[in-house]
């Protein structure tokens, strides 16, 4: 007796299962039977109606494979499950895993979303959509376009792929492949990555977005581009914050502002950083290089000021600029309007291993390569007219070599000067016609004859042959 109620509950279990999976035909207008390779075919037409459990299948004809539980669908095709819409022109419903192909056309509506494709599957168990062909996406806090997308509808989450573009309203989004996840606000883009933020355009192999952070990561050949002062940042890594306005970029950094198709200034270091609140300014940090035509240098640290067109240097500071070469413990150029006019050299008295400003120049380019005029002090001011050398100022603990030449360019010995403070007036060739020392001034003088009897360097001499290069 127990045995056969078992059984019975077996048979009424299984008969309530295979009558929840059977697709049922509920209307048409017109309904035919036959047999085809020796399975049971019906043909309905008009207003024709399927049922399965919660699914409602409507269409203008169908044509219902019995035995295969499979219904092929046309004309004015709709799906409804609870919230859920299906609509296509055409497609094929398979009752035994519930899923239903568009081959038409097809459109899926729901609460959160609309998608729309030239083709697509749903999977109703697994509330998942696989569309393809001109797929877009569309919801009211963004909008997604892509060549193949699928979509999952309980978590909202959305995986693209083929010429992908997320629009939020923070942000435009495009990558080869993208993975929405809508409710963690998490985008992630990879192959031909890009994201464009207000101002600001980052593109990289990969893109990692947090719309609720407001931030990006980025990595692999990222290059981050401001639209307003036209400057480049390049690098193997960065992350950008947006509510900050603040972005880093790290691993063979480089920072490149376009001024002229000649014009460019060039800044290479281990690390990147912008900060683009008012002032806008860079900072460039770990083995500094900065190229712009004859203006070179190195550096530990190194900041680009925007809005005032400075370049600062800290740590072991070089800086070159035509045949003159400058080193201190910090130094600033100010070239407004994309022309060196003025850098200021400065020793910072209470740092430890701090160094005297030192400024090397070239005496003669032609005949005298190996001749070198030097000023040294704790601050010197050398101001620049057609970014050439122009005039100096040297304040406290004064000191000068330069060699003099006659008219012919003949040499003609070497004077040395000491004071507390002084003025050096160059030539438009760069040689100095004219020094002026305001306090305790002290001069030597050796001719040619005798150029060898004092010393031709200043104490902390040290010429530098190491200039940076394009990368």
């Amino acid at each position: 007796m127990k045995y056969n109620l078992i059984i019975i509950l077996f048979l009424a279990n299984l008969s309530l299962t295979y009558a929840q999976d059977v697709i049922e035909l509920k209307n048409s207008d017109k309904l035919t039977g036959k047999v085809i390779d020796g399975k049971s075919v019906r043909e309905a037409e008009g207003n024709v109606h399927f049922v399965q459990g919660n699914i409602n299948v409507y269409c203008n004809s169908a044509t219902q494979y019995i035995d295969e539980n499979r219904l092929v669908l046309s004309g004015n095709v709709r799906i409804y499950q609870d919230t859920l819409t299906l609509l296509t022109s055409r497609g094929v419903y398979y009752g035994n895993d519930k899923r239903a192909i568009g081959e038409g056309s097809v459109t899926l509506k729901d609460p959160n979303a609309t998608l729309t494709a030239n083709r697509g599957t749903y999977f109703f168990n697994d509330a998942k959509a696989d569309f393809k062909g001109n797929v877009k996406v569309e919801n009211k806090d963004y909008i997604i376009t892509s060549n193949e997308l699928i979509y999952f509808r309980n978590t909202e989450d959305s995986f693209a792929k083929g010429n992908v573009v997320v629009i939020t309203d923070s942000a435009v989004i495009k990558a080869d492949f993208i993975d929405f996840l809508k409710r963690s606000g998490i985008t992630n883009a990879y192959i031909n990555a890009q994201i464009d933020s207000d101002s600001t355009i980052i593109n990289a192999d990969t893109l990692k977005n947090f719309s609720f952070e407001k931030k990006s990561n980025a990595s692999g050949n990222v290059k981050i581009k401001n639209l307003s002062n036209n400057v480049l940042l390049i690098g193997n890594y960065a992350e950008n914050f947006e509510v900050t306005n603040y972005s880093y970029i790290s691993g063979n950094a480089s920072l490149i502002q376009v001024e002229n198709f000649i014009d460019s200034l060039f800044i290479y270091s281990d690390k990147m950083e912008a900060y683009r609140n008012l002032p806008e300014y860079y900072k460039a940090s770990g083995n500094v290089e900065i190229i712009r035509n004859d203006f070179l240098s190195k550096s530990g640290y190194a900041y680009y000021f925007i809005e005032t067109e400075t370049v600062a240097l800290q740590d072991k500071p070089v800086l070159w600029q035509n045949n003159s070469q400058m080193t201190g413990d910090s130094i600033y150029a100010e070239l407004p309007g994309k022309v060196l006019q003025k850098i200021t050299v400065n020793k910072i008295q209470e740092s430890p291993n701090s160094s005297e400003s030192f400024l090397i120049s070239i005496s003669d380019s032609v005949n005298f390569t190996d001749r070198y005029n030097q000023v040294a002090g704790n601050k010197i001011e050398i101001l620049f007219e057609n970014e050439k050398l122009k005039d100096v100022n040297v304040y406290n603990n004064s000191k000068s070599i330069y060699f003099v030449y006659d008219e012919s360019g003949k040499a003609n010995g070497v004077n040395r000067v000491t004071g507390e403070n002084m003025n050096i007036i160059f030539d438009n060739d760069e040689k100095v016609i004219k020094i002026v020392v305001d306090k305790d001034p002290v001069g030597l003088y050796a001719s040619e004859n005798n150029i060898n009897e004092i010393t031709l360097q200043l104490d902390g001499f040290l010429l530098r042959n190491d200039k940076p290069v394009k990368k």
